[in-house]
């Protein structure tokens, strides 16, 4: 568990940054006014800012072929990613922070779960015992609660 602490740490980190995106994507798109217009701009910031951290970290680009054999289901990435920017935007000023998020991290523990369970995407199976599916009910319970009034 230690040697995983960093991990662990930046896992936290990373997801603090998920509610504080949705805020300022939902603030930006009221500024242009249109949702696809901000995942753009969304895309295009992170590109440049992609490129920069590609060439800081000295990371070698791929060769084509290595891009040709990489499964192709990888290649969803991007269209999910750019789905979730279009959708948190949407969401965000409908629903709030707390209910968006929370029913976006519902449905992330829930096919996380299932994933693991089938070894979907190439991932190791780690099968659905009485303790996972525990904790997915007290997510669950944990959303109803946050989106309670």
């Amino acid at each position: 568990m230690k040697s995983n602490l960093i991990y662990l740490v930046m896992a936290l980190i990373t997801g603090a940054l998920i509610p504080i995106q949705a805020s300022t994507n939902a603030a930006f798109s009221k500024s242009v006014g249109n949702p696809y217009v901000t995942g753009l701009m969304v895309f295009i910031v992170g590109l440049a800012g992609m490129l920069l951290f590609t060439l800081v970290s000295g990371t070698s680009i791929p060769t084509a072929k290595q891009l040709g054999e990489a499964p192709l289901y990888g290649y969803l990435g991007g269209i999910i990613v750019a789905t979730y920017v279009v959708m948190i935007t949407i969401l965000v000023p409908r629903l709030g922070v707390g209910t968006a998020i929370g029913f976006i991290v519902t449905g992330q523990i829930l096919f996380a779960v299932i994933i693991d369970h089938f070894g979907l995407f190439s991932v190791a199976p780690r099968s659905i015992d009485i303790t996972r599916f525990i904790g997915v009910v007290m997510v669950v319970g944990g959303v109803y609660l946050v989106m309670k009034k």
